[in-house]
């Protein structure tokens, strides 16, 4: 029952919140071909990486993971058909209002992305 209360939680968010651009900019990997949402989860389940099912949900997003990191922060992955989006942030957890602000936030580095890339 709480499964399919969020996801219907995360449907409104999507149909109220699903047409923002924002995402464009954090473009971290091209697909040539659809990953499956729950091997997309599996394969960053060894980098900590787990299913976040309180993210706004954009149009056309399939999954979303989140790995939380001393001092506040995440990182955020959002799974699209044909592609990956990723930033850091502050963790909602730990500051609601910081992290809707979007203070800290910012795209992720090489290094970051080549270890995303690297358990895909």
């Amino acid at each position: 029952m709480i499964y399919k209360l969020i996801r219907w939680t995360r449907q409104i968010r999507a149909w109220f919140f699903g047409n923002k651009n924002e995402e464009g900019r954090f473009v971290i990997i091209r697909l040539a071909e659809p990953i499956d949402p729950l091997i997309f989860r599996d394969k960053l389940l060894p980098l900590c990486y787990d299913y976040n099912p309180l993210s706004v949900a954009y149009r056309g997003q399939l999954f979303t993971v989140r790995r939380a990191v001393p001092g506040g922060h995440q990182y955020h992955l959002r799974l699209y058909l044909d592609r990956i989006t990723g930033h850091f942030e502050v963790d909602w957890f730990a500051d609601e209002k910081a992290h809707n602000k979007g203070i800290d936030l910012r795209p992720l580095t090489r290094e970051e992305i080549k270890e995303i890339k690297g358990a895909l």
